[in-house]
C-alpha cells in the first residue's frame, strides 16, 4: 500500500542582488531639497547684504553732543532717522529722549512720524548692528525735493557721547526678505535631512534582506539540505510501499473475512402447522382432555 506523494511547493523566490536598492525617492528628494536650502541660504545672505545692512555705512550722520547738522538727501522718497550708540543692541526696547527739528533746502520744516507710522497706534521695532554702527529706528519723513536739510538735535537727557543720528533709506524690507529667504532654507535643510536619513535606514535594511536571502534560499531561514540547514528526513516526500504477501507492518490489522461484500439478506423461517393433540373417545372437539 503506498501514499500520494505531497503537493508541490512553488519555488522560493530569488533574490536580486544587481536590482537597484529600496530608497531612491526619498534620496532623490533629499539631495533636491539640499540643493534648494543651499540656493535659499546664498540668496538669503546676498539679499541682506546688497538690499539691506551695505546701506548702513553710506547713511548720513550728525552728533547730537554737536546739536546736529547738515545732511544731503539724492532723492524724494521716504527717509528714515535711527538713533546709533555703542549701547543698542537687539534687546533695546526704549528710546531715549530728544528732539528733533528737519528744515528742507528752502528752511521750510519737514513733518516727522514715528517709524511705521502704523494705523492702530504700536510702534514697529528695527535694529542693525553692521560694520560698527549700532543703530535703531526712531522716525521717519518724506523729502520733498533732494538737497541739504539741516537736522537739529537736543537731548533731554544724559546720552552717551558717541550718540548721534543716522538718515538713509528704511533697509526693514530688504533685512525681512533676506531672513525669510534663511528661514526657508532652514525649513528645506531639516526635510534634507530627514529623506537621506530615511533612504539610508531603506537602504541598509534591503542590504541585510538581500544577504539572508542569498544564506538562506530566499525565505529568510535554512532551507532543507540548504548549507547550514536541516537536513531532509529518510523517505520524505512518499511512504515505501509494503507487499501484499510479505509480513505486514508492525500494528497492522488485517481486514476480516469477505470485508468489503455485502452481507446476505435476513429470512424468516417457514412457519409449521400446529398439531392438535390426539382427541380421547367420548370427548367434544375443542374441549381440553381431562388432567
Amino acid at each position: 500500500m503506498s501514499y500520494p506523494p505531497p503537493p508541490a511547493y512553488p519555488p522560493a523566490p530569488q533574490s536580486q542582488p544587481d536590482g537597484p536598492l529600496r530608497g531612491r525617492t526619498p534620496r532623490r528628494l533629499g539631495w533636491i531639497f539640499l540643493v534648494v536650502a543651499i540656493a535659499l541660504f546664498v540668496v538669503g545672505g546676498v539679499v541682506i547684504a546688497k538690499k539691506s545692512l551695505s546701506k548702513v555705512n553710506d547713511f548720513d550722520r550728525v552728533s547730537i553732543a554737536d546739536g546736529g547738522g547738515p545732511v544731503t538727501l539724492d532723492g524724494t522718497r521716504k527717509w528714515v532717522g535711527y538713533y546709533e550708540a555703542d549701547d543698542v543692541s537687539s534687546d533695546t526696547n526704549r528710546i531715549p529722549n530728544f528732539s528733533v527739528l528737519v528744515t528742507g533746502p528752502g528752511g521750510a520744516k519737514v513733518d516727522l512720524q514715528r517709524y511705521g507710522n502704523r494705523s492702530d497706534g504700536k510702534v514697529d521695532k528695527f535694529t542693525y548692528e553692521y560694520n560698527g554702527h549700532h543703530g535703531i529706528a526712531v522716525f521717519q519723513f518724506k523729502a520733498p525735493e533732494k538737497g541739504e536739510y539741516q537736522i537739529r538735535l537736543q537731548a533731554d537727557q544724559t546720552l552717551p557721547s558717541d550718540a548721534g543720528v543716522a538718515i538713509g533709506r528704511d533697509i526693514a524690507k530688504g533685512t525681512i526678505a533676506g531672513a525669510l529667504f534663511i528661514v526657508g532654507g532652514v525649513v528645506f535643510l531639516i526635510a534634507a535631512i530627514v529623506l537621506l536619513i530615511v533612504c539610508y535606514v531603506k537602504r541598509s535594511r534591503h542590504k541585510s534582506e538581500r544577504q539572508q536571502a542569498q544564506m538562506y534560499g530566499g525565505y529568510g531561514q535554512p532551507a532543507f539540505g540548504a548549507p547550514g540547514g536541516y537536513p531532509p528526513p529518510p523517505g520524505y516526500g512518499q511512504p515505501p510501499a509494503y507487499p501484499q504477501q510479505q509480513q505486514q507492518p508492525q500494528g497492522y490489522n488485517p481486514p476480516p473475512p469477505n470485508y468489503g461484500e455485502q452481507p446476505p439478506q435476513f429470512q424468516k423461517p417457514p412457519q409449521q402447522p400446529r398439531q392438535e393433540p390426539p382427541q380421547q373417545p367420548g370427548q367434544e372437539p375443542g374441549q381440553q382432555p381431562p388432567s
